[in-house]
């Protein structure tokens, strides 16, 4: 095992100073580190991407290039200065909504870095989970069919920024002819055709550059009482909106993506092609090794319509659909596993009185980091063969690279532990070509207001441009 010392990210969506679970946890981690309440911390990066990489504790070398000089079975590229992993585990709080956004897949990451690698930086896709640690909100997906129509057929203003009756008109009749929107068979032709008339809505949406009239008819709506498939909850969403991005395309997302409210314990993944918007609240994030990012609003960031549009998969699905159930491991280990090999995700919950036998981690014959986000104890870290390695006093903040084929014991907790382990058995990208260089547009740009909105603007914007 190798303490690690990581990187927190200050982007304006932040929370601030002691209100950010992100800068107390990095605080409580990182000696001589100092709280400052007027700036906001929104990540806490533990991993090996390059725009925050970890670095050993001990001696700051940097986890991917101690990776490259300690190989496991899996780094077959052994010759390489950096071995990176599949994924980036965070923790993030988000006082204000992110960006709208959707990432690519793998081949479609390839193809964007190669015209445009500025903007997209690598050639990796950027599948999330997000667990939730408190209350949290989020868009993800288009919402069911069904509601889509309901409110299409009851806010004038959707109507008309989907392209009026013209537009409209075929996605509605194809949803009606739907034999039972409740159970939509999504390999029926109805439900294709309903995504390709989905998709020629939102290409005309994401055509309009003044949607000043049509925002303010929403709100006019929604002071009328107009509700169609939108719960209360989510009118305040809109409402908020409304006033932190004025006159913003995203401020209808609400009407046809899944506004989702995680309890703390639930947990989401959505892949390529979703689109997507953290609204607020703290989560555990496990991210693909990537920092791709297509923008659809909210954000005064570079927005690629056309990748945009040809990115998304247009599926209106259910909000469980995205939800990842809990599987219970042992007495102190659940596991969130989502179709993705890119990552898995253990919550470890250790009491006081807990037995030797439970108190065992599983061992991985994989690469991973573990987190400690709250209590204290001692760990035992010993070879497959139990031979000894050693024993750690562990408290909260902690994060830790924890080799393959390690056992892992918690020999005693003097207060309830509670922390989180990513792995993954899948091979990480290979970013060694990728270099960072200052751009000439800089934060200094955007007035202030914009800064306190923007969702994604770090304090020096940088380009990628490959060797």
């Amino acid at each position: 095992m190798e303490q690690l010392q990581c990187h927190v990210k200050q982007y304006a969506w932040g929370k601030y100073g002691e209100e950010s679970e992100v800068a107390r946890l990095f605080a409580d981690g990182h000696d001589g580190f100092q709280i400052d309440n007027k700036k906001p911390y929104a990540e806490l990066w533990m991993g090996t991407h390059p725009d925050g990489p970890a670095q050993l504790k001990k001696c700051s070398t940097r986890l991917s290039t101690y990776l490259a000089k300690h190989p496991s079975p899996l780094t077959n590229n052994n010759s390489a200065k950096n071995i990176h992993l599949p994924f980036i585990m965070k923790v993030m709080s988000i006082r204000t909504t992110l960006s709208l956004q959707v990432h690519p897949t793998k081949e479609q990451a390839r193809e964007l870095h190669e015209n445009d690698p500025v903007n997209y930086p690598d050639r990796n896709h950027k599948p999330e989970l997000a667990y939730a640690l408190t209350r949290f909100e989020l868009l993800c997906g288009f919402r069911p069919a069904r509601e889509i129509l309901k409110n299409l057929q009851t806010f004038p203003s959707f109507r008309l920024l989907f392209g009026g009756d013209t537009k409209t008109k075929p996605l509605e009749d194809c949803i009606m002819k739907m034999k039972n929107s409740d159970t939509v068979n999504q390999d029926s032709p109805e439900y294709n055709y309903s995504r390709q008339y989905l998709e020629s809505c939102f290409r005309f949406m994401m055509t309009l550059t003044n949607v000043h009239e049509l925002v303010s008819q929403l709100l006019k709506e929604l002071d009328n009482g107009l509700r169609g498939a939108v719960e209360e909850v989510t009118v305040g969403v809109i409402r908020k909106m409304s006033i932190d991005f004025p006159n913003d395309i995203g401020i209808f997302s609400p009407l046809f993506l899944n506004h989702m409210i995680l309890e703390p314990g639930q947990c989401c993944y959505y892949a390529a092609g979703e689109l997507h918007a953290y609204l607020s609240g703290e989560c555990v994030e496990c991210v693909g090794c990537s920092n791709n990012t297509i923008r659809a609003a909210m954000t005064p960031k570079y927005i690629d319509r056309d990748a945009l549009c040809k990115t998304l998969n247009y599926k209106m699905t259910e909000q469980s659909d995205y939800l990842v159930p809990e599987m219970k491991l042992t007495e102190c280990v659940d596991m969130y596993a989502p179709d993705c090999k890119d990552f898995q995700l253990h919550r470890i919950r250790v009491g006081v009185d807990q037995s030797e036998e439970e108190m065992m981690m599983p061992t991985l014959d994989c690469a991973s980091i573990l987190v400690v986000t709250s209590g204290k104890g001692s760990i035992e870290e010993a070879t497959t063969k139990n031979q000894l390695i050693g024993q750690y006093e562990v408290k909260r903040g902690d994060i830790f690279y924890i080799p393959p084929n390690h056992n892992i014991r918690f020999l005693s907790c003097s207060e309830p532990l509670e922390g989180y382990r990513t792995f993954s058995y899948e091979m990480g990208p290979d970013h060694d070509t990728r270099v960072v260089t200052p751009i000439s547009t800089t934060v200094s740009t955007l007035n202030d207001k914009m800064l306190k909105l923007d969702a994604d603007m770090e304090e020096a914007p940088t380009a990628v441009i490959p060797n």
